[in-house]
């Protein structure tokens, strides 16, 4: 009897320990960065940082001048530029953004116009210094209305904040050539 016991005890603790491993959530989304809402203005304030969504532009097509020649660059999907307002709050800083599609999945900015003028990648952001960068992103169409903004430190700041943008109502009017300068 004590066998039988014995073995139903390990049985019993192997079936807990696996509804506890299928159940938990994992390391990647436990830590995560503190969700801050913009606040209806569109403006929000991290811990490090502030930021206003001024407004959102789409196109098929991105033109700029690097190095005094044109570039442009196309799509198959749709670009989306944000224009942002951003400042440090203690100390310089870079930002990163995503953008979480209306299904969920998370778009990271386009690394095909990292050299763009005013581009959010390469910006760094002073205390009490507002600068105007532009987030880019390369997606669907369907993913922007009820898709999000997010802007968040770069580097590992996984215990930070992150400010979260409102949904747009509407998707922007989508531009044959959007022409960017500095």
């Amino acid at each position: 009897m004590s066998h039988l016991a014995n073995l139903m005890a390990v049985a019993l603790g192997g079936a807990m320990l696996g509804a506890m491993m299928n159940t938990l959530p994992g390391y990647d989304s436990s830590f995560q960065p503190f969700a801050v809402d913009a606040g209806e203005n569109g403006v929000g304030q991290g811990r490090l940082f502030t930021a206003e969504l001024i407004g959102l532009r789409s196109a098929g097509a991105i033109s700029y001048e690097r190095y005094g020649k044109n570039v442009v660059r196309d799509t198959s999907a749709t670009f989306l530029v944000a224009e942002l307002a951003i400042s440090a709050r203690e100390e310089s800083r870079q930002i990163e953004a995503v953008w979480l599609g209306a299904t969920g999945r998370q778009y990271n900015q386009s690394t095909r116009l990292e050299n763009v003028p005013r581009g959010l990648s390469q910006a760094r952001f002073e205390p009490r210094l507002t600068d105007r960068p532009l987030a880019i992103f390369e997606l669907p169409d369907d993913e922007i209305v009820g898709g999000r903004l997010v802007l968040m430190a770069r580097g590992s700041m996984r215990m930070d904040s992150a400010v979260h943008f409102a949904s747009p109502a509407s998707a922007p009017e989508r531009q044959a050539m959007l022409r960017l300068g500095p």
